[in-house]
């Protein structure tokens, strides 16, 4: 609840500014990111989170948009003869809308809430009788903050602070 709360006084505080946003009705742009701070995953990372998400300009300042979210990990356990290890994956899948602040030339700042679906699931690899494989999922939601910076028409970069895959996801930016 407090994530939610913050999300809304950040976009609150943006609604007072009077000024033209970096981002425009009608563009839309692609970000692929890998994440730090992964929010799932325990043991040996066998996949950094990676995301993908896509912001369609609904407005100069509001967009709506898709995620996608990956990250998979593995703990090994041995002992007394027993060798065995948990596969651990993680999906998450959600719909974005972000407000566009005009705070730095040449930067796109914004805000935002997801809401989506997290699906979580466990495997057994070893010797041994394999114990049930749980998976699980439920409602995901979000809220979050970043930057863009593009270095011509469409090539740029972004970072992006919040709770999804991984608490900041930074990496490339196409702007059609």
């Amino acid at each position: 609840m407090r994530k939610v709360l913050f999300v809304l006084a950040f976009a609150l505080i943006g609604l007072t500014y009077s000024a033209h946003a970096q981002f425009e009705k009608g563009q839309v742009d692609a970000n692929i990111g890998i994440g730090l701070g992964a929010s799932f995953a325990t043991g040996t990372v066998d996949l950094p989170p990676v995301s993908l998400a896509l912001d369609f300009g609904i407005t100069d300042n509001l967009s709506l948009g898709a995620y996608l979210g990956y990250s998979a990990s593995k703990e090994d356990f041995s002992g007394f003869g027993v060798n065995y290890s948990w596969k651990y994956t993680y999906l998450i899948v959600g719909a974005r809308g972000a407000y566009h602040f005009d705070l730095v030339d040449q930067l796109d700042t914004y805000a935002g809430v997801m809401l989506g679906y997290n699906v979580a699931s466990v495997k057994y690899e070893g010797s041994g009788a394999a114990p049930a494989s749980p998976s699980a999922g439920g409602v995901a939601y979000a809220g979050f903050a970043g930057a863009r910076y593009h270095f011509g028409d469409t090539f740029g970069v972004y970072a992006e602070l919040g709770y999804g895959i991984a608490l900041l996801n930074a990496g490339l930016t196409l702007k059609f």
